[in-house]
């Protein structure tokens, strides 16, 4: 009997990561330790870089690229709203890592803000995005493709931590 399927295209997209939890910061909503670092080494394999320019959107207390966040206590490059923070860039990023709150009630009880239009804010990260850049969306959920014209999944990371905590995912779409 031929067993077949087991190597598709399907399953080399798809890794699993178990990383510890949480950073030395404590940060509610922030990525567990390693998740950052661990992303954007990924992203640089894929893109076949050593070296990349990375915009940290919803950095939270994210460290790497230039930092963009709605929280002035988290101290970003630049301060400004997700849905319209492209116009104040006038360069382009191979990567965007993107860590957004993951329901309404998040958005509000971390941000201060209504739930976000995802559709907005990935139109947003669209206008400064190198051609062939990636485009990282870390959620709870696995986020559609946000325009399946310009960009195609090419990687998807199911991050476990700590028991009794839904694990995150991060979807590389990559822009054609």
């Amino acid at each position: 009997m031929k067993i077949t399927g087991y190597k598709s295209e399907t399953q080399q997209k798809n890794i699993a990561w178990f990383l510890p939890r949480p950073k030395p910061d404590h940060y509610k909503g922030g990525m567990p330790l390693y998740a950052e670092e661990w992303l954007l080494e990924l992203a640089k394999d894929i893109l076949q870089q050593k070296e990349i320019e990375v915009l940290n959107l919803f950095c939270g207390m994210n460290k790497i690229g230039f930092r963009v966040d709605i929280k002035p206590e988290v101290k970003p490059d630049l301060l400004a709203d997700a849905h319209d923070f492209a116009k104040n860039l006038e360069r382009k990023f191979d990567v965007i890592l993107a860590d957004p709150p993951y329901s309404e009630e998040e958005a509000k009880e971390i941000y201060g803000t209504p739930k976000l239009n995802y559709k907005k804010w990935t139109k947003e990260c669209d206008k400064v995005l190198k051609a062939d850049g990636l485009l990282i969306v870390y959620h709870k959920y696995v986020m559609p493709n946000p325009n399946p014209e310009k960009y195609t999944v090419v990687k998807r990371v199911f991050i476990g931590n700590r028991s009794y905590h839904l694990p995150r995912v991060a979807i590389y779409f990559q822009k054609k």
